[in-house]
């Protein structure tokens, strides 16, 4: 059956034969380890795993721990490529995998994350087919009454329903799921598997692994593939499950459930003929091999094995040429999903902000008139790299809290080609640019003036620019560690890494007073760069002498002050190494986004 809306269409009859045979998947040993144990072999993941997906029915991939079964639904995916060998017949590009953890932008609706979804999957719709679409998908996963529900707000249920309506948006052929159940009660597991049993009903190739199911959940599957030490022991119906135990010596007790009991016989507990149902798997894989490649060919119109198209090796990927969005519908909807998760921020952005104006009141009280006294120099000098040191934790710190779930979200959409990774990041840095000005002039300028700052424009003006410059970096650079680690260890990473840094700035030794080894170390310190500007836009550009409220001012001569802190001078020198930091900050986390993409699918 098909539901046309224009150019657009909905074919819920499309479902393909996926079989595979001899997957055989081998992890090398780590340097590091074979160094010290040079004859530590290879770990084997998978040894000659064999099955077969068929459309219209749910397929369940059980197995106990470390069978092996999401590695294998990985490269079904295309998403394991090294150590990989055997055949997959009738796996093409249209095919998507949804991970075991259903990670959402939490700001979003319900709504709102199917529209984006939509706008970057189908970039050729209109609005009503759009809609329409969206509205059909919905029915089918029952998740309609959600749809001005906040993502955040959803429970585990309903965010793996979501997940899966985002993808089933382009129809793709096969759909793959890792452990959908997981960390859910029977009731949410159940109305899940229901939402897949719909799918399946519109004739769509599904399979997901599953993680010890209750009887009533196993029941509503249609085949089974039983995977043990990366071995397949029984592929087929479930119907046709107990007569093939029995034919193999394994007799299931009355009343028993018989997930709980082939996943007993996958760990030895039950003594039989594991040959005769690894036998009977591999004829039924055979069979099924011989339906896919007739599908393949008629596909294809072509007479050609499809050995020679689906091989697994190191060289070869089913990983789709291209997206459906180009780069400016690309920009588009990942600018209306930035600013719009951003202006809902609570804690990235509202209370960011909220902070920035109370710490700048508070800094005024404390440090009120030191910038205009010839006796408090040194005590000013304090207040301005405390202004560095407040927007720089302010801004990086945050980020690690959100970011890492959101990277997350990132590679999955980025690995189901929603969008580019550079065109993400483009957007980012669009997204997050009025934020951090924001941030700047909110704590700048009440602190300028409650200091006593020269409030000559021009000064203002530069102090402005550091300001807005380390607030940038601070923020990439949270981003950064926000890719490439958890929160935990986020949270250690930032201090931790910018204690050199601080050490370098020569706020507490000038450059001339370290040690020659030592003194490269400051070259490549931003907080150096920083607080220098900020000393020549307080107090050179040929600034006049200090007033003194004090018997004697040491450093009431402006100039005679910077001379004696032996700072560089060249102000330009300082913004373009600010510059330059930011810049090399974004090209990292694009490389650090590309990493995880890449180890995600080694």
């Amino acid at each position: 059956m098909d539901l046309e809306i224009g150019r657009v269409s909905i074919c819920l009859d499309d479902g393909q034969y996926m079989a595979f045979s001899d997957i055989v998947y081998e992890i090398k040993p780590r340097l590091g380890r074979s160094w010290f144990k040079k004859n530590l072999q290879k770990q084997t993941i998978l040894n000659g795993a064999v099955g077969a997906i068929r459309p219209g029915r749910l397929t369940y991939i059980l197995g106990p721990s470390g069978a092996g079964k999401t590695s294998l639904l990985k490269i079904l995916a295309g998403r394991k490529k090294t150590g990989v060998s055997g055949t997959v017949v009738g796996a093409g590009s249209d095919i998507v995998l949804v991970q075991q953890h259903a990670t959402l932008i939490g700001t979003l609706t319900a709504k709102e994350t199917l529209l984006f979804a939509a706008a970057l999957k189908l970039p050729n719709a209109t609005r009503y087919e759009r809609n329409y679409i969206i509205e059909t998908v919905t029915k089918q996963l029952g998740i309609n009454d959600i749809f001005n529900t906040r993502a955040g707000k959803l429970s585990g249920g309903e965010r793996k329903r979501l997940t899966i309506a985002c993808e089933l948006l382009t129809n793709p052929h096969i759909m793959l799921l890792d452990e959908p159940t997981s960390g859910l009660d029977s009731v949410s597991s159940m109305s899940v598997a229901q939402s897949l049993r719909a799918v399946t009903n519109g004739g769509h190739t599904v399979a997901c692994v599953i993680h010890q199911p209750s009887s009533q959940l196993f029941a509503s599957g249609d085949d089974v593939i039983l995977l043990a030490a990366g071995r397949t022991l029984y592929a087929g119906a479930i119907s046709d499950l107990p007569d093939s135990l029995n034919r193999a010596g394994f007799l299931c007790p009355h009343y028993y459930n018989l997930a709980d009991f082939i996943l007993e016989i996958a760990s030895g507990e039950h003594s039989g003929n594991i040959d005769t149902l690894e036998m009977e798997a591999k004829v039924y894989a055979l069979e099924m091999k011989k339906i896919a490649e007739g599908s393949v060919q008629q596909t294809n119109g072509k007479d050609k094995s499809p050995e020679t198209v689906a091989l697994l090796n190191t060289n070869s990927s089913f990983e789709s040429k291209g997206y459906l969005a180009g780069f400016s519908q690309q920009m588009r909807a990942l600018l209306w999903r930035g600013y719009l998760g951003a202006l809902r921020d609570v804690h990235l952005t509202q209370i960011r902000l909220v902070t920035h104006f109370l710490v700048a009141i508070l800094l005024g009280a404390l440090y009120n008139g030191a910038g205009q006294d010839g006796g408090r120099t040194v005590s000013n000098t304090g207040c301005l790299f405390f202004f560095l040191l407040f927007l720089y934790f302010s801004n990086a710190m945050p980020t690690i809290h959100r970011f890492p779930v959101e990277a997350s979200v990132i590679l999955q959409e980025h690995l189901n080609k929603w969008y580019c990774l550079s065109t993400y990041c483009a957007t980012k840095i669009i997204v997050d640019f009025p934020i951090q000005l924001l941030c700047a002039t909110v704590f700048v300028f009440p602190a300028w003036y409650l200091t006593s700052q020269p409030l000559e424009v021009d000064r203002l003006g530069l102090a402005w620019l550091i300001c807005v410059l380390v607030t940038i970096l601070a923020q990439t650079f949270g981003l950064v560690i926000g890719a490439a680690c958890d929160v935990e260890l986020g949270l250690f990473v930032i201090p931790a890494a910018n204690i050199p840094m601080l050490m370098f700035s020569e706020f507490f030794i000038p450059y001339k007073e370290m040690p020659s080894y030592l003194q490269p170390f400051a070259l490549i310190s931003y907080f150096r760069y920083a607080f220098d500007a900020f000393m020549q836009t307080v107090y050179g550009f040929g600034r006049s002498k200090l007033p003194c409220y004090k018997i004697i001012c040491l450093f009431r001569d402006p100039k005679y002050y910077l001379d004696y802190l032996g700072l560089t001078g060249n102000f330009v020198n300082d913004v373009l190494a600010l510059v330059i930091w930011t810049l090399l900050l974004q090209c990292t986390l694009i490389c650090v986004l590309k990493y995880r993409v890449y180890k995600a699918c080694k």
